[in-house]
């Protein structure tokens, strides 16, 4: 897989390998001796020693500007939830075809908000579906209104519309304003 990844980079016009790694570890290593950073990491889910989740986290303590693309196998939405928790920005199946993969790795490097490709689109099955109340407050949220505003907007109290919010990241199992924003436009929600 590792060797097919840097024969597809290496054959597309304006990209270049700057390095390839069969760790997390090797990776965050290399990354800290490098002369010049690169434009983008791709790291799969699954690694030998430190997984794609922690190289992830561990990479984004120290690279804030630097993007980061999980190129997986997994096309379970609580992975993608993961990799966004961790502070990637792109998450993208393996199999995709060789145009999608470029076009995504630019998006990616455009700084588009976070990006998924190849995806089953069933994102939500039972438990994580929001009520038509529970879709209203998102729809607020990703407005950037306060709890004072969206309760003064639904009439409803400041505490009311705090719980919301509050259960609405718990049953996405989402945690920052970003993450809300790309459920909310993937849904139609926004």
């Amino acid at each position: 897989m590792l060797a097919g990844l840097a024969t597809l980079i290496e054959s597309i016009e304006g990209f270049e390998l700057a390095g390839k790694f069969s760790s997390g570890k090797e990776l965050v290593e290399a990354l800290q001796n490098v002369v010049r950073t690169p434009d983008i990491c791709i790291v799969d889910i699954e690694m030998p020693g430190m997984d794609g989740v922690e190289t992830v986290k561990t990479i984004r303590q120290s690279f804030t500007k630097l993007k980061i693309m999980a190129l997986t196998m997994h096309d379970e939405w609580h992975f993608v939830n993961r990799m966004i928790a961790a502070g990637a920005d792109g998450y993208l199946l393996k199999n995709v075809e060789r145009d999608v993969f470029i076009a995504t790795v630019n998006r990616v490097l455009s700084g588009t908000s976070f990006i998924t490709e190849g995806l089953s689109q069933k994102k939500s099955e039972g438990p994580d579906e929001l009520t038509d109340r529970e879709k209203e407050i998102l729809k607020q949220i990703v407005m950037g209104k306060s709890n004072k505003e969206i309760s003064d907007e639904l009439f409803i109290s400041a505490r009311t519309a705090d719980t919301h919010r509050t259960n609405i990241k718990k049953k996405l199992k989402l945690s920052t304003l970003s993450q809300l924003i790309q459920y909310a436009k993937e849904k139609g929600i926004s």
